[in-house]
C-alpha cells in the first residue's frame, strides 16, 4: 500500500511539472497547443487522484471478493477522463491543422456517451469493469487512426512532413496502448482477487500501462515547451533539432506573407533561423554566397531589420 501511495504521488507530481511548463510555454509563445497540453494534463492529475477517495480517505474499508470488479466513480472518471481526452485532442488537431470543431469533440462526446451506457446496461461487474475502463482504449484506438488516415491522404507537404517527425512516438503511443488492453484483461477478466493482499484491490481500477502512455505524451509535451521557452528567449538557435525546424515551418508561412518574401527568400530566412550561415546556405540551396548575401539583405530591408539577430527575435515573438 506504502509502494502505491508514494507511486501515485510521484505521476501526479509529473503531471504537475508538465502542465506548469506547457502553461509556461503557453503565455510565452501564445500557441493554442499548449494551452490544450496544460487543460489535459490537469484534468489527468484529478483522473489519477481519485484512486484517493476509496483507497486511501477510507483505508479501513473492507473488500469483499466482489468488490474487486467495481467501478467505484464511475461519473467522475467520465468527466476527468473526458476532460483530458478531449484537450489533449484537441492539441493534437490543432497540431496537425485540423480544427474543425465536429472531429475535436465528436470522437470524446461519443466515447462518454458509451462508456454510461456500458457502465448501466451492462449487469456483470466484471464485464462491466471492464468494458468501462476498456472504452479509453477505444477512443484511443480509433484517434490513432484518424492521425493515420490524416497522415497518409494529407495533400499538404508541410502538414505531412511535422506528422512524418512524430511517426516513432506515434508507433510507441500505439504498443502502450495495446499494453493497457492487455492490462485490463489480465486484472479484470483473468486474474483471481481471492488471495490478493488489501493493498492491492486498487490493481482492478489501476493502470499502470496508461500513466506510461501519459507519461510518454508528457514528455512530448515537456520537450516542445522547452524548445519553445528557449527560443522566445532570443537565442539564436543552431543545429538540425526536428522540432525547431517543425516550430520554424509552422510560422514561417505568415512571416513571409506578412512582409511579401518571395519564394527564394522564403528558403534562405529559413535556413538563417536554423543558424546556417550564407556559406552553408549556399550549398543547400545551390546558389552562390554573393546570391545569398542579397537574398539576406532584402530580407533584412524588407523585414526592417539591422541584424539576423534582430531578425530572429522578431520571427519567435510572433
Amino acid at each position: 500500500m506504502t509502494l502505491l501511495f508514494y507511486y501515485t504521488l510521484i505521476i501526479m507530481f509529473f503531471y504537475t511539472i508538465v502542465a506548469a511548463t506547457s502553461l509556461s510555454a503557453f503565455f510565452v509563445s501564445r500557441r493554442r497547443t499548449f494551452l490544450y497540453a496544460t487543460l489535459g494534463f490537469s484534468f489527468y492529475f484529478f483522473d489519477v487522484a481519485l484512486v484517493f477517495q476509496d483507497n486511501f480517505i477510507t483505508p479501513d474499508n473492507v473488500f469483499a471478493a466482489s468488490s474487486f470488479y467495481d467501478v467505484g466513480n464511475p461519473y467522475a472518471s467520465i468527466v476527468t477522463g473526458g476532460g483530458t481526452f478531449l484537450f489533449l485532442w484537441m492539441g493534437a488537431c490543432r497540431y496537425c491543422h485540423h480544427d474543425r470543431w465536429t472531429v475535436q469533440v465528436l470522437p470524446v462526446a461519443a466515447w462518454a456517451v458509451a462508456s454510461l451506457a456500458v457502465y448501466h446496461l451492462i449487469a456483470d461487474p466484471q464485464w462491466r469493469e471492464f468494458a468501462f475502463y476498456s472504452m479509453r482504449t477505444v477512443l484511443e484506438f480509433a484517434c490513432y487512426g484518424l492521425l493515420a488516415y490524416w497522415y497518409t491522404h494529407s495533400p499538404d507537404p508541410q502538414r505531412h512532413s511535422i506528422m512524418k517527425a512524430h511517426r516513432v512516438a506515434f508507433f510507441w503511443a500505439v504498443a502502450l496502448t495495446c499494453g493497457t488492453l492487455l492490462e485490463n484483461v489480465y486484472f479484470q477478466l483473468l486474474y483471481d482477487p481471492t488471495n490478493l493482499p488489501s493493498g492491492m484491490w486498487v490493481m482492478a481500477e489501476r493502470s499502470p500501462m496508461e500513466n506510461m502512455l501519459f507519461i510518454c505524451f508528457g514528455l512530448a509535451v515537456l520537450r516542445g515547451a522547452a524548445v519553445s521557452l528557449r527560443l522566445r528567449a532570443r537565442e539564436l538557435p543552431e543545429g538540425e533539432d526536428p522540432l525547431l525546424a517543425e516550430s520554424i515551418d509552422r510560422l514561417l508561412p505568415l512571416y513571409t506573407q506578412a512582409h511579401d518574401l518571395s519564394k527564394r527568400e522564403e528558403e534562405v530566412l529559413r535556413l538563417a533561423l536554423m543558424g546556417k550561415d550564407n556559406q552553408n546556405i549556399a550549398g543547400e540551396l545551390t546558389l552562390t554566397a554573393g546570391t545569398v548575401k542579397v537574398h539576406m539583405h532584402n530580407i533584412l530591408k524588407k523585414t526592417g531589420h539591422a541584424n539576423r539577430t534582430e531578425l530572429a527575435a522578431d520571427f519567435w515573438e510572433r
